[in-house]
């Protein structure tokens, strides 16, 4: 018999991860001047760059109290889905999967007679086998794991576009780690909520700014970007496009908030110190000396500015976990 790790799998690719949609992001991020995301993680080299920086700088892999908010939070959930016989763990941006495999061993233990499935989606078809492969490790069954490929930012309508990879008959736990930094709120937020549907559980963590003081709390953690493996990542999106890397000077700063948001993000931006170009798919975009390119940005919150801003979309926190540093929370929600 083959193993699971040697056999073909099938993976749901949603039509804005199909070529003609990248091309089309790729082009309006190099217009806009702000790139987006999914283009850190578009190949396997960016991919393994991504998963080396969360191993060496995510509080979720070198604190060992985060680990165990995360602990606190699969239990508490577990207690939550008592009585559930078919259980689907849906995880939006799945990453390599480290938390949800921890997840799925919770679940295991607690419910030895029932089903469990597990959608691993991610914009990275790299990342999103790399999730599946790590719950196989945690004793799920490789029939049981459906990855999807999708660009959530673009994709509309989550419960539409996830439909066929879904099980309409299972108790849901929507997992949302790691991605609320990365979204503007009132782009995502509302997506969320209509994936939900009553009964289903949500959990999702945030990047908190550690402290009393919300600004201070946001400065001190700029050294979790601000550093060399970090900046080699972002900057491999440019050189990838024939920028190199004496073209510009990568900075990070603290963006204020705005008449809509209250909320602190830190940004990287390039500015290019001579003229440059980049040719792509026909056309070609040109940066002058002094101008200035967004290549990332990550949302700080609170658990109090979180817990208003769900709110908003009818999605309450039922309970949450920080870890002692306060750098990171754990949020159960439902809807």
């Amino acid at each position: 018999m083959s193993s699971p790790h040697h056999s073909p799998v099938s993976v749901l690719i949603h039509p804005s991860q199909f070529p003609g949609a990248i091309e089309a992001s790729l082009r309006e991020s190099l217009r806009t001047r702000e790139m987006n995301h999914k283009f850190h993680y578009d190949t396997p080299k960016q991919t393994q760059s991504w998963l080396r920086i969360h191993e060496a700088f995510s509080p979720a892999r070198t604190d060992p109290a985060c680990l165990q908010i995360y602990e606190q939070a699969f239990a508490d959930t577990a207690a939550r889905l008592q009585g559930a016989r078919a259980i689907e763990i849906v995880s939006l941006g799945c990453g390599g999967g480290q938390k949800d495999a921890q997840f799925l061993r919770q679940l295991a233990a607690s419910f030895p007679e029932a089903r469990l499935r597990y959608v691993p989606v991610d914009v990275s078809s790299g990342l999103a086998l790399t999730a599946r492969a790590a719950a196989i490790e945690a004793g799920l069954a490789a029939e049981d794991t459906t990855p999807v490929v999708i660009d959530l930012a673009e994709a509309g309508d989550w419960m539409t576009s996830l439909g066929t990879a879904l099980d309409p008959g299972s108790r849901r736990a929507v997992c949302f780690f790691g991605m609320l930094p990365n979204f503007v709120p009132e782009s995502v937020l509302p997506s969320l909520a209509s994936l939900l549907r009553p009964d289903d559980l949500l959990l999702l963590s945030a990047n908190l700014a550690p402290g009393t003081d919300y600004a201070t709390g946001v400065q001190q953690i700029m050294p979790l970007y601000d550093n060399l493996p970090t900046r080699d990542w972002l900057w491999s999106v440019l050189q990838d496009l024939g920028i190199e890397r004496a073209d510009g000077r990568m900075d990070f700063s603290i963006a204020q908030p705005t008449e809509t948001s209250t909320l602190l993000r830190v940004e990287s931006r390039v500015t290019f110190l001579r003229d440059c170009h980049i040719a792509f798919a026909g056309r070609q975009y040109d940066y002058a000396t002094g101008e200035a390119f967004r290549l990332f940005f990550s949302y700080r919150h609170t658990p109090e500015r979180l817990r208003t801003l769900l709110a908003g979309y009818r999605i309450q926190v039922a309970a949450y976990w920080t870890n002692p540093s306060g750098e990171e929370g754990v949020f159960a929600c439902q809807k």
